[in-house]
């Protein structure tokens, strides 16, 4: 029970991080190279995002 309540208490504390710090996680995700070509792509392979981003370029 204790290992439970201690294992729940850091997963909450790794989210409440992640989302205030998330800006700064992006800017350093997206600040790899490699990292940003494979978010790129992952993202292009949805056909609705993909046509709202040509959308707007074209």
């Amino acid at each position: 029970m204790k290992g439970f309540v201690i294992k729940s208490f850091l997963i909450f504390l790794a989210i409440v991080l992640g989302y205030r710090m998330r800006y700064r996680l992006m800017n350093s995700a997206l600040g790899n190279p490699f990292i940003r070509r494979f978010l790129v792509g992952s993202a292009m392979s949805f056909p609705g995002l993909r046509s709202k981003m040509m959308d707007e370029i074209i």
